[in-house]
């Protein structure tokens, strides 16, 4: 009889932890290790942050659009609310998993509605349509490059915020000098990032080859071979095909 006492006691604790680690379990799964969940959009706080639940904001990965007083805050605000609130998001995750303000550290995907449509990668389209400035953050380098060739493009086309505001003044002047190659037979781009992308190589046909200079007075350089290149510690772009 004490036995079965005992035994039918431990049933109901097993059960009762059971349910709650399940509870718990979910709540840590959301809010911590899920790298590709679907949600929806609860609400848009500004250019570069948005909310999926009361209390879990998501904070866009590799950008930051201005914030409450800066030049194009109200329109990049306006701009990812009319795109996001209400919208089913998927959401990747980088290296890094929340910032020092608690905040979720997320790419966000928009889905598209039709089978056949694409999805949309809202981190690079903010930047490129110019509501939001590409920004190094490393250890989350996935879209690096892809987030550096937005943002060159919008300033080209002079998109947003690099056209209303003085951002696009306070990013010229970082190449002051444009050295040409030595020769026809050495023309592999060797670039020294000042975004925080370290040393890398383009060779023609890469993204932004033609857009980028080389300034032999920051060390930057031309080679004649991919293992010259390398040899002197610069790294293939992860933009070049």
């Amino acid at each position: 009889m004490n036995l079965f006492k005992t035994s039918s006691k431990k049933l109901i604790l097993f059960a009762l932890l059971f349910v709650l680690g399940g509870f718990l379990g979910g709540l840590i799964i959301v809010k911590r290790n899920s790298p590709n969940d679907v949600f929806v959009v609860k609400e848009v706080i500004d250019g570069d942050t948005i909310k999926i639940a009361d209390n879990i904001r998501i904070r866009l990965i590799g950008i930051n659009s201005p914030d409450r007083g800066e030049c194009y805050y109200e329109e990049a605000r306006v701009f990812a609310k009319e795109l996001l609130e209400g919208k089913k998001v998927r959401l990747e995750k980088d290296i890094s998993g929340e910032d020092i303000y608690n905040r979720l550290l997320r790419y966000v995907v928009l889905l598209n509605d039709e089978p056949e449509g694409s999805n949309l990668l809202i981190n690079d389209y903010l930047v490129r349509q110019g509501y939001a400035q590409s920004v190094a953050s490393p250890p989350d380098n996935r879209y690096r490059d892809l987030l550096s060739s937005a943002q060159e493009e919008a300033i080209r086309e002079n998109r947003g915020l690099w056209d209303e505001c003085d951002y696009k003044r306070e990013n010229e002047g970082l190449r002051e000098q444009d050295s040409p190659p030595p020769s026809s037979d050495c023309i592999i781009k060797g670039n020294i990032s000042e975004k925080g992308y370290g040393k890398v190589y383009l060779l023609p046909g890469c993204d932004n080859y033609n857009l980028t200079k080389i300034d032999t007075r920051k060390g930057e350089s031309y080679f004649c071979t991919e293992k010259e290149a390398e040899a002197a510690g610069f790294r293939k772009a992860t933009n070049c095909p």
